[in-house]
């Protein structure tokens, strides 16, 4: 069994699920499909009486679980279906640099006052 979402590109393996767990996906892919709503979904897939976190020893444990994983993809695509969660941009932005400014006079301003004791520089602001 497997999960696939063409919207994110995340595609899982389920085979190895036991039963509960199977029945958990389930029940996540029948909500899913019925559009239930996001607060609902989340209470149920991620509440801590789930069987999601019921063998799990450690949290990464829980984080790499392919269950967990098809679940999460479930729950951000209900919550962008509807409208609590944005669309991720795929597209790879670079940061905007600020623009150089010369520092001739900032610097020049720094030295004069390095000249200075500190309690003069006070008295002169």
């Amino acid at each position: 069994m497997r999960y696939h979402n063409k919207q994110s590109g995340v595609d899982v393996d389920l085979g190895t699920l036991d039963d509960e767990k199977r029945r958990l996906f389930d029940i996540a892919n029948e909500r899913f499909r019925n559009n239930t709503n996001w607060f609902e979904f989340e209470q149920l897939i991620f509440s801590y009486t789930s069987p999601l976190f019921r063998e799990a020893k450690s949290r990464a444990d829980v984080l790499n679980d392919p269950l967990y994983l098809a679940l999460k993809d479930m729950w951000l695509q209900l919550g962008v279906n509807q409208g609590f969660v944005a669309k991720p941009n795929h597209e790879r932005t670079k940061a905007k640099a600020r623009p150089s400014r010369p520092h001739g006079t900032t610097r020049r301003r720094n030295v004069a006052a390095a000249r200075q004791s500190p309690r003069s520089r006070r008295r002169s602001r």
